[in-house]
């Protein structure tokens, strides 16, 4: 089901979904998170992204814990689900709170960074008819302000080494467009 209304919205499609999945196992082993709830968070966190105005986190939140109580799944483990998806979101105002919660928050901004964020930045562009000025100006409006917001220390570790070479590339393009030498 998440894979079937992820597949086209583009930068946060199921590529997207499947990469932060992963994000999750990774960092929530290292981090000794439930792995249970990071799985099934992760493959429903971007349900309710649709391209449409709104808080596609809440709305998600809601609309997994419809779709999981049907399933039968504990109400206690359906509320943790909530509550991480919930508070995933970069402009969220609710900062998450559990291990779980943090790890979704981190691993849906790694996936904004490095040689993938550089790509999904450009992607985004094209699907929004952004101009080249405005694609570039994401990096200072959003994503270099990445590195700063991870909560563990594995995602800490990992944003370092994506931010290099996001800095990197802002360089070169730099270089070729002649704003600095």
């Amino acid at each position: 089901m998440a894979k079937q209304r992820t597949r086209h919205y583009g930068c946060h499609s199921w590529d997207h979904v499947k990469r932060v999945h992963d994000l999750c196992v990774f960092i929530g082993k290292k981090e000794k998170g439930d792995l249970e709830i990071l799985k099934i968070s992760s493959l429903l966190h971007d349900i309710a992204r649709n391209g449409g105005r709104g808080n596609h986190a809440v709305k998600g939140a809601r609309e997994a814990e419809r779709v999981l109580l049907r399933l039968g799944l504990q109400r206690a483990k359906v509320s943790e689900i909530v509550n991480v998806i919930k508070t995933h979101r970069f402009k969220t105002r609710e900062k998450p709170m559990s291990l779980e919660a943090k790890v979704l928050s981190d691993a849906d901004k790694l996936d904004a960074m490095g040689a993938i964020g550089v790509y999904r930045a450009s992607a985004f562009g094209g699907e929004t008819s952004r101009s080249f000025q405005g694609t570039i100006g994401h990096f200072d409006e959003k994503l270099l302000k990445l590195k700063d917001r991870m909560y563990t220390a594995t995602a800490k570790k990992l944003a370092k080494k994506r931010h290099k070479f996001m800095l990197v590339y802002l360089k070169q393009i730099e270089k070729e467009i002649g704003l600095k030498s």
